[in-house]
């Protein structure tokens, strides 16, 4: 009886190249094991980017796809987000924001390390964006609890406790990333 190899391939993320996606790319065998990312990515995120509603960046290895995300501009009521933001926006009553819609890493590809490189790439974007326009924060919604958990590790905050919806502030990534 033989045995099959569970281990997972080797991934050296300094030839992993992180860019816009390109329509012609091949979508159509990502998988990350999450059916709704799985689906926009294979169904939705061409037609998304071409119609610059998101912008996708996806992560390329071999010439192959093996993770995603995409930002989107979005606001958020002062309120909502935090006592600082109320004092930063309340009289407009808009927070600036950058949201983190998506990120999908291929299957044999998770717990390398490439999870954390999209999550690099997606901030040093939002600061790239903050450099340009008034910006508060990068947001996202958690899948789950665990996630979000990971996400706090960040240094992302819950909205509200005990719902999935959180945010980093832009000064919080700015130090990161000095």
């Amino acid at each position: 009886m033989t045995s099959e190899s569970t281990s997972k391939p080797s991934l050296d993320l300094n030839e992993v190249e992180i860019k816009p996606l390109d329509e012609k790319a091949v979508r159509a065998a990502f998988c990350c094991g999450n059916a709704h990312i799985d689906n926009f990515f294979r169904n939705n995120a061409k037609d998304q980017h071409r119609r610059n509603r998101v912008r996708v960046y996806t992560a390329i290895y071999n010439d192959s796809i093996i993770g995603y995300y995409y930002l989107v501009a979005s606001s958020k009521e002062p309120g909502k987000v935090s006592a600082e933001a109320v004092k930063k926006f309340g009289r407009v009553n808009s927070t600036p924001c950058i949201y983190l819609g998506m990120i999908g890493v291929q299957e044999e590809y998770q717990g390398c390390g490439l999870g954390r490189l999209l999550m690099l790439h997606a901030m040093k974007k939002t600061l790239e964006v903050a450099d340009l326009v008034g910006l508060y924060a990068l947001t996202l919604d958690a899948l789950d609890d665990e996630v979000a958990a990971r996400y706090q590790r960040w240094g992302f905050e819950k909205f509200i406790e005990g719902e999935l919806s959180m945010f980093i502030p832009v000064p919080t990534i700015r130090s990161m990333m000095d």
